[in-house]
């Protein structure tokens, strides 16, 4: 998994879903507390068996990849993902482009255990490879319950980050957001903030298949964090996250991240073998 460590402090955190006798989901009742608004789509997001994640970024990022403390910045302009999630069975299937590596685009499948990655620069067909069980949300499973996975990582660091001393949500005007109306929550840290809360506070895991430059950003320095969610006032349902990092010397990133199609059917399945190397 990328770590996105203090950097990008936000939550979602946890709430109470509404079942009618009948089978339906009524309304969820109006929410004004900020925190609230987190803890309701943070539990509804840890039950989902199914997620679609579409990102959309832009900005720069310094990255020492050699790690010999050098290397040109990288552009992140037109950075897109779209991700469909089966939660319930672990498993990921996806494309994405960085135009500004080489003009990279590729496409991930993960399931039963092994990943599948081509990429513009590897050729048409598939690269294997097996995901260890001791990595966290290796062993996917295959079971029918919701089994831990890198959203529900991703959710509970959210929830812990803005749980920080220091970390004060403000809930803003409710939006448009597709065909529902969403509450907005944003927090925004300087860099005495997040030198507050400490390296090791409000560590947010990434799922490792997103193929998105992280930045390791475990040295403060002079970052700044701003991030809005957004979550359905409906079916409190976390419906997107607005995020800038201003990381001093390491770049600036600016994403949107959109998460819909919750709880759908999803069906997942590994590429023919015919499209996969050494098959």
């Amino acid at each position: 998994m990328h770590r996105l460590r203090s950097a990008a402090p936000a939550a979602v955190l946890p709430l109470a879903l509404l079942i009618a006798a009948c089978g339906g989901t009524p309304a969820a009742s109006p929410l004004s507390d900020p925190v609230a608004i987190i803890e309701a789509a943070a539990t509804n997001a840890s039950s989902a068996t199914s997620v679609k994640i579409d990102v959309a970024a832009n900005g720069e990022l310094a990255l020492d990849l050699t790690g010999t403390g050098g290397g040109a910045p990288i552009s992140l302009a037109d950075t897109t993902a779209s991700l469909q999630v089966d939660i319930a069975d672990g498993a990921v299937q996806g494309t994405f482009a960085l135009p500004g590596v080489l003009g990279l685009r590729g496409e991930v499948i993960v399931v039963d255990d092994v990943a599948y990655l081509k990429t513009s620069l590897t050729g048409p067909l598939y690269q294997q490879t097996p995901i260890p069980a001791d990595v966290p949300g290796g062993d996917t499973g295959t079971g029918g319950s919701p089994d831990p996975s890198a959203v529900a990582e991703m959710v509970t660091g959210l929830r812990e980050a803005f749980s920080q001393p220091g970390v004060d949500p403000v809930k803003g005007e409710d939006v448009a957001c597709g065909s529902s109306t969403c509450y907005t929550v944003t927090i925004q840290l300087t860099p005495e903030e997040l030198a507050a809360l400490g390296a090791d506070a409000g560590e947010i895991p990434l799922p490792s298949d997103l193929p998105i430059p992280v930045p390791g950003l475990s040295d403060i320095g002079e970052t700044t964090v701003d991030l809005t969610a957004r979550v359905t006032t409906d079916t409190n349902q976390l419906a997107g996250l607005t995020l800038g990092v201003a990381a001093g010397g390491a770049g600036t990133i600016t994403a949107d991240i959109t998460f819909s199609d919750w709880n759908e059917d999803v069906t997942i399945t590994a590429p023919p073998a015919d499209q996969v190397q050494g098959s």
